[in-house]
């Protein structure tokens, strides 16, 4: 008889766990895609979220198991290690790949099974609600902001009106709840984004647009388009 060990191939529950896996990344691939790539904790979180792949390459049960492990827990230690700047985001899917190695196992265990389907059932409804909010309801809500153009020698970024143009809106009243006014930056003139209640009576909101067109070098008022959430 060989005497060369027989090589299992990697069970359809191991590649199961690795794929979950891998969509667990979901919150790190947002965080990368609003900008977090650029800060401390970017390439950890880019080498960590591309190191949940390794396993993909491996073709036998005892490589797959190996290659979950390794990762997994780099990714566990990582993720403990960094809690405090957001690398906590690496902890689902280095736990998941733990999963992915206990079933890869001759014996594999029920517990961890258990866990890692508990953390990715969590993880992957958490991505979804987060992505859900931030991404694609904003696109169905009723404008709820009137945005409007200061020019470059208006009065009000010379600091004029202050007293109108109160962060809450209270001044304002017709419905206004928040005013952010810009400064100058790269380019001439700012920019005047008063918040109103969604509740706001139509006949307000004429009043508030038409006290916002007499100040002092506003034009362009308009309804903030896309919503709110997404002109401030």
């Amino acid at each position: 008889m060989d005497s060369t060990s027989v090589r299992r191939p990697v069970p359809r529950s191991g590649w199961v766990f690795l794929v979950l896996a891998m969509l667990c990344t979901a919150p790190a691939v947002v965080w990368l895609v609003n900008g977090v790539w650029a800060s401390l904790i970017g390439p950890p979180l880019v080498l960590g979220t591309l190191a949940v792949g390794i396993p993909l390459f491996a073709r036998e049960s005892e490589d797959f198991r190996g290659a979950c492990l390794a990762v997994g827990w780099c990714l566990v230690v990582l993720s403990v290690l960094g809690s405090v700047f957001g690398l906590f985001v690496l902890t689902p899917p280095g736990i998941v790949l733990l999963a992915a190695a206990s079933r890869s196992r001759p014996e594999p265990r029920h517990l961890p099974l258990a866990i890692g389907a508990l953390v990715s059932a969590a993880t992957l409804g958490f991505a979804g609600w987060a992505i859900v909010e931030t991404w694609i309801a904003p696109h169905f809500q009723e404008p709820d902001a009137l945005v409007a153009t200061v020019q470059d020698r208006s009065l009000l970024l010379d600091g004029g009106f202050p007293e109108l143009l109160t962060y809450d809106g209270s001044r304002l009243g017709h419905g206004a709840t928040h005013v952010d006014l810009s400064s100058p930056g790269d380019g001439p003139g700012g920019r005047l984004v008063v918040v109103f209640d969604p509740r706001t009576p139509d006949a307000d909101l004429t009043v508030l647009r038409q006290l916002l067109a007499d100040l002092p070098g506003v034009s362009n008022v308009t309804l903030c388009a896309p919503p709110a959430g997404n002109c401030r």
